[in-house]
């Protein structure tokens, strides 16, 4: 009875004496990763008012987003962040820190830090916040690059999910370049992943298998599994640098019209000869089939992805020339207030003249807007959406405005006549 004590005794010991070789095996690129980055993913909590996200409202089941962060007014709501640089610089989502009064910022060692917003952008759901104590130990997220992400290659993401603290799930890039409608418009240029994400991983990291930073998580599919997407890290640091410079992101020019073709794709109309396109080797009449890895059927394609860019960034553009494709390299600028306005001019097709508080149309373009729903010249251009313009003062900044606008109505004046018209600006 004592022999076999002893051998169970032996048994036992030899089963959970320490394996240092076993453990090495076992330490994987996925256990590298969590250990290198985990700690530069945070927990943030707020205290505020939260309004509605702007995911809220996808498809039918209107709950694109869900409970993605704890939408709980007037209480603590949680997401998370990630350190990006050592001077106490934490990346998330507009969405988790919006409205928020009190920012708290929890490590994965259990330190919280309060921290204040730098910077943000609605439109682009990115915030910028700044640590208030910056300690000399802060551990930053190396930034990668999604330029060159490849659809099934491994991603890990860490975040809160549920206020649990640096939750890791893995997955596989499962798709690039996803448009995502909500409410009246749509979020363009995703990363698709069905790394598992839930309701707290806002904001948080999407890694390669380098332990390099490709993406902050903002959203999930509420009627699916395995289906969440991520800002890629690209347009997410441009953003960065938008709102930490100018507090907001200014609007993108790339230098070119289009027009609708009936072979499908967008036609070049007219390129500035001073802007993006004409340095990049664009020409009239080439045909963009693919903008930034979406693909172009129409001028309004090119519109919806092209209202998506932000200064500083270069997208590859995919023409047609001569019965041949060509790939392109477009840097994207800022669109300043001269451009603005001629761009709002050319779409519209209009020139006016200031006469005794009046505005008169002077000149109409040929197959512009303006010349397609029958304005002519002569007539008085009296209101813009429903605001009246007397100046020629006010006709530019009108022009400034709709440089993104898909349509705009107007007021025209003929005889003692008044027309409610309604201008498409697709094109």
């Amino acid at each position: 009875m004592m022999q076999l004590s002893v051998l169970v005794v032996a048994l036992f010991a030899a089963q959970t004496a320490p394996k240092p070789s076993g453990l090495a095996a076992r330490r994987t690129a996925i256990v590298s990763v969590v250990e290198q980055a985990g700690p530069s993913v945070v927990n943030i909590s707020t205290r505020a008012g939260i309004r509605k996200n702007p995911f809220s409202r996808f498809g039918a089941r209107d709950d694109f987003f869900g409970r993605f962060f704890g939408r709980r007014a007037q209480e603590e709501s949680l997401g998370s962040g990630v350190v990006i640089h050592d001077a106490g610089l934490v990346l998330t989502n507009e969405h988790v820190v919006a409205r928020a009064t009190d920012i708290t910022v929890t490590f994965a060692d259990r330190r919280s830090l309060a921290a204040d917003v730098v910077g943000a952008d609605r439109d682009f759901d990115i915030a910028v916040l700044k640590l208030r104590d910056v300690p000399d130990d802060l551990p930053v997220a190396r930034i990668g690059r999604s330029s060159d992400l490849m659809i099934g290659e491994t991603v890990v993401a860490i975040g809160n999910p549920f206020g649990l603290t640096n939750t890791v799930t893995t997955g596989v890039v499962s798709a690039l370049h996803r448009s995502i409608p909500a409410g009246e418009r749509s979020y363009e240029d995703f990363v698709q992943t069905d790394a598992a994400i839930n309701p707290g991983n806002s904001g948080g990291a999407l890694l390669n298998a380098l332990g390099e930073l490709i993406g902050i998580n903002t959203a999930i599919y509420a009627g699916g599994n395995g289906i969440g997407f991520a800002i890629p890290i690209d347009k997410a640091m441009a953003v960065v640098d938008e709102v930490l410079r100018y507090g907001e992101v200014r609007p993108a020019y790339v230098g070119l019209r289009v027009a609708a073709d009936r072979a499908g794709g967008a036609l070049v109309k007219s390129i500035d000869p001073d802007g993006p396109a004409a340095q990049a080797g664009l020409r009239v009449g080439d045909r963009i089939v693919d903008l930034g890895g979406q693909q172009v059927r129409s001028g309004r394609d090119f519109m919806r992805v092209q209202q998506a860019l932000v200064p500083g960034q270069s997208v590859a553009v995919t023409v047609q020339r001569d019965e041949r494709e060509i790939s392109i390299q477009l840097p994207v600028i800022e669109l300043d207030r001269d451009r603005a306005v001629r761009q709002g001019r050319a779409r519209l097709g209009l020139t006016v003249k200031a006469t005794r508080g009046t505005l008169v149309i002077t000149r109409v373009e040929p197959q512009s807007a303006a010349d397609q729903v029958g304005i002519r010249r002569g007539d008085q251009l009296i209101a813009v959406a429903g605001q009246r313009i007397r100046s020629e003062a006010a006709f530019e900044a009108f022009c400034a405005a709709v440089y993104n606008a898909t349509s705009v109505v107007l007021r025209i004046g003929r005889g003692r006549t008044i027309y409610r018209v309604t201008l498409p600006l697709t094109e």
